[in-house]
C-alpha cells in the first residue's frame, strides 16, 4: 500500500530541519502499533532528538478502500480498480468478466483507520510547531465482489461501489500497521495557506488571551490540511484549526435568550470543558461549536453594563462584529 505523504521540509535548524519525511515514514512503518504509542514516541525521540513530540489527539471511525483477494485470503491486488480494468481486458467484454468473477468469487477488503496527531513545538508562537499525522490501519474483509442476491452489475462502477454490497463480518487480515500521512511545519505552511491573514489574527488574539500565560496552544488545537483547486486550476492549501475536545464541546447547549447571569454561567461551563479561559471566543471563530449570534448578545450586554466578560474579550467581540472572520 502506497504511503500518502506530504510535507513542508527545508534544511537548517529545528524550525527547518529533521530526519526527512521519507526516513520517518520508513522507520514508523516498521513499528507495531501499541497503546499510548510508546514505541513510536521512542523512535521519534531517537531519530529526531532535537524535537519532543507529544501525542495530542486520535480520530477514529473512518475507513479506506482496500484490495481484492481470493477466497483463501491470498492477495490478488491492492487496487480493485486496476485489477478490474486488467481483468476486463483479459476477459474481452463485461459479460465475460462477470462470468469469470462469478467463477473466482473474489473478496474485497477495506482498511479501518485511526489518525493520530503528534506535535513538537520549537518556540512559544502557536505556529512554531511541527505536526505529524500517523495513520493506524488494519485491513479487514469488507464484502464479496459480486452480490448474488442483487441485480447484476451494469459496469465497473457497480462493482467498485455497489448500491447493495454483500457485506462480510470484518475479519482482520493481520495486525494493524502505522503509515505516515503528513508532516507539516506550520510556520512554513503559513507562507502558502490561503487563509493566512485570518490565522495570523487568530494567533494574535490567542497570544493576548490564554497564550499570554502558560497554556500550550497545541494541547487544545490541531490543524487539518485542506487541498483544493481554485477556478484557475491552481492548488490551494487551507489550514483549519480543530478543537481537540470538539466531541465534548459540541454537546454543550447554548441558550442566547437567557439572562445575563445564565449567559455568564454558559461561558464558564464552556471554558471549563475546553480547559482554558476564553475558549468560547476561539471556538466561535474556528468552527461551528459556538453560535456566531453569541457575539451580538455579548455586545448588547456589555453596552448595558453587564460586565461578565473581560475588557479584552469585549474588545475582541467589538472587533469581530466590525470585521467578522472565521476559519
Amino acid at each position: 500500500m502506497q504511503n500518502r505523504v506530504s510535507a513542508i521540509v527545508q534544511p537548517d535548524s529545528l524550525q527547518h530541519s529533521g530526519p526527512g519525511v521519507d526516513y520517518l515514514a520508513k522507520g514508523i512503518a516498521r513499528l507495531q502499533p501499541r497503546p499510548h504509542h510508546t514505541a513510536l514516541l521512542t523512535y521519534l525521540n531517537t531519530c529526531w532528538p532535537e524535537a519532543s513530540f507529544k501525542h495530542r489527539f486520535s480520530r477514529s471511525g473512518w475507513f479506506r478502500s482496500g484490495g481484492i483477494r481470493h477466497q483463501d485470503g491470498t492477495l490478488l491486488s491492492q487496487n480493485i480498480e486496476e485489477w478490474l480494468e486488467r481483468s476486463l481486458q483479459q476477459s474481452g467484454d463485461f459479460e465475460q468478466l462477470l462470468i469469470d468473477i462469478e467463477s473466482l468469487q473474489p473478496l474485497v477488503t477495506r482498511f479501518n483507520g485511526v489518525t493520530h496527531f503528534f506535535t513538537a513545538s520549537y518556540g512559544h508562537a502557536p505556529e512554531a510547531c511541527w505536526q505529524l499525522e500517523v495513520e493506524e490501519l488494519q485491513e479487514v474483509m469488507d464484502r464479496q465482489l459480486l452480490n448474488s442476491t442483487a441485480a447484476a452489475p451494469l459496469d465497473l462502477a457497480d462493482l467498485t461501489d455497489p448500491l447493495h454490497p454483500a457485506r462480510l463480518d470484518g475479519q482482520p487480515l493481520g495486525f494493524p500497521v502505522y503509515r505516515v500521512s503528513c508532516l507539516t511545519n506550520l510556520h512554513l505552511a503559513l507562507e502558502t495557506a490561503v487563509n493566512t491573514p485570518s490565522l495570523q489574527r487568530f494567533f494574535s488574539e490567542w497570544k493576548e488571551g490564554p497564550g499570554s500565560g502558560l497554556t500550550d496552544f497545541h494541547r487544545h488545537w490541531f490543524f487539518q490540511r485542506h487541498q483544493s483547486q481554485n477556478p484557475y486550476g491552481v492548488q490551494e492549501l487551507r489550514l483549519q484549526p480543530q478543537a481537540i475536545k470538539a466531541s465534548t464541546l459540541k454537546t454543550l447547549p447554548w441558550e442566547l435568550s437567557a439572562n445575563a447571569t445564565d449567559m455568564a454561567a454558559q461561558l464558564r461551563s464552556f471554558d471549563k470543558a475546553a480547559g482554558f479561559f476564553g475558549a468560547w471566543y476561539f471556538a466561535m471563530v474556528a468552527g461551528n461549536l459556538v453560535p456566531k449570534e453569541l457575539a451580538q448578545r455579548l455586545q448588547e450586554d456589555w453596552i448595558n453594563d453587564y460586565r461578565y466578560i473581560s475588557e479584552r474579550q469585549a474588545l475582541w467581540i467589538r472587533n469581530w462584529l466590525h470585521k467578522p472572520y472565521t476559519l
